[in-house]
C-alpha cells in the first residue's frame, strides 16, 4: 500500500494568505497579546516563532513578560487589563506558568479574545457548540484532514489523549452534525486497558499523549488513516543541536500500513500558529464592526 505524506505546509501556505489579505482589509492592526510569566525557554521559543509570523502577515503582538515573584493576583490583572484594552484583539498565556502562578489566570481572557479557547468559560461554549474559537491544535487536526480531502462523516475515530487542548476538544469539534464532524468517536487514556484493542478499530488515530512512538505499526489497522499531533524532544547525538523531534507515532512502521500519515515536524504543527493568527484577526473583524 503507498501511503500518503500529510503535510502540513501546503494548507498554512493558504490560510496564511487569507490573514494577509483580511488583515489589510481592516481600518486597525489587528493585534496578539502574548503573556509569558517567567523565563521558560520552549515558551520563549515558541512567543518568538508566532511573533516572526503575525510579522509576515500584518499581524501586530505585543509580548508581556511578567517575573512569577509579582505573584498570582498580579498577573491576573495585567490579563485582565489587556483584555479591557481596545488595542488588543486577542491574548495567549505561554504555557507552562512557573509553580506559584495558578492555571485559573486565564480565567481573565474574555471568551471574543479568547483566540486558543484557554479559559473554563470558552472551553464550556466549546462544549454547547457556542464557541467564539477552537483550542488551535484541535483545530489544526481537522483542517490537516480536510486540507487533504479526507472525508469525516460516519469515520471511526480513535483519539489517543484527553487533554483540555486537543483531546477533549477535538472530540467535541468531531462529534458535531456537520462535514467536518459526524464522526464516531473514541477516546482513549492511560486508563484504557487494552490500547491496541480501540486503536485498531480506528478509520483515523490521532495520536496525543505526548509519548515519543507510543504508537506502533501493530496498533493500526492497515489503511488507517493516522494524524500525530505530538511534538518530543529526543536525544540524538548525530544532530547538530544534539536533539531532534519526533511525534507520538512510530512514523516508519506506519509506511505500506497506514493510508495516510501526518510528519512530525512538518505536520499539524505547522498549522496550529496561521490559524491562531486567522482567529485574532477574526476577532478584529468582530471588534470593527461594533
Amino acid at each position: 500500500m503507498d501511503t500518503v505524506l500529510l503535510k502540513g505546509k501546503p494548507i498554512a501556505v493558504g490560510i496564511r494568505e487569507d490573514v494577509a489579505h483580511r488583515a489589510a482589509a481592516l481600518p486597525f492592526d489587528p493585534t496578539l497579546a502574548i503573556v509569558m510569566v517567567g523565563d521558560d525557554p520552549a515558551s520563549a521559543y515558541y512567543s518568538a516563532s508566532i511573533e516572526r509570523a503575525a510579522a509576515k502577515v500584518g499581524v501586530v503582538t505585543r509580548l508581556v513578560e511578567l517575573d512569577p515573584s509579582i505573584g498570582s493576583e498580579t498577573v491576573a490583572r495585567a490579563i485582565r487589563e489587556l483584555s479591557q484594552d481596545t488595542l488588543v484583539h486577542g491574548i495567549i498565556v505561554q504555557q507552562p506558568l512557573p509553580v506559584g502562578i495558578p492555571p485559573a489566570v486565564v480565567e481573565q481572557i474574555v471568551p471574543g479574545k479568547d483566540v486558543d479557547c484557554a479559559s473554563t468559560y470558552s472551553l464550556g461554549l466549546l462544549m454547547t457548540g457556542r464557541e467564539v474559537f477552537a483550542p488551535c491544535t484541535a483545530l489544526a487536526v481537522l483542517e490537516m484532514l480536510h486540507g487533504h480531502d479526507i472525508a469525516l462523516p460516519g469515520k471511526h475515530v480513535v483519539i489517543v489523549g484527553r487533554s483540555t487542548v486537543v483531546g477533549k476538544p477535538l472530540a467535541n469539534l468531531l462529534l458535531r452534525k456537520s462535514e467536518r464532524g459526524n464522526a464516531t468517536v473514541t477516546v482513549c487514556h492511560t486508563g484504557t486497558s487494552d490500547l491496541t484493542l480501540h486503536t485498531r478499530q480506528a478509520d483515523i488515530l490521532v495520536a496525543a499523549m505526548g509519548r515519543p512512538g507510543a504508537i506502533r505499526g501493530d496498533m493500526i489497522s492497515e489503511g488507517a488513516v493516522v494524524v500525530d499531533v505530538g511534538v518530543n524532544q529526543i536525544d540524538d547525538p548525530s544532530s547538530k543541536k544534539g536533539y531532534r523531534l519526533v511525534g507520538d507515532v512510530a512514523f516508519d512502521e506506519m509506511t505500506g500500513l497506514a493510508s495516510a500519515v501526518t510528519p512530525v515536524p512538518g505536520g499539524v504543527g505547522t498549522l496550529t500558529t496561521a490559524l491562531l493568527l486567522r482567529s485574532v484577526v477574526v476577532a478584529a473583524e468582530d471588534a470593527s464592526t461594533l
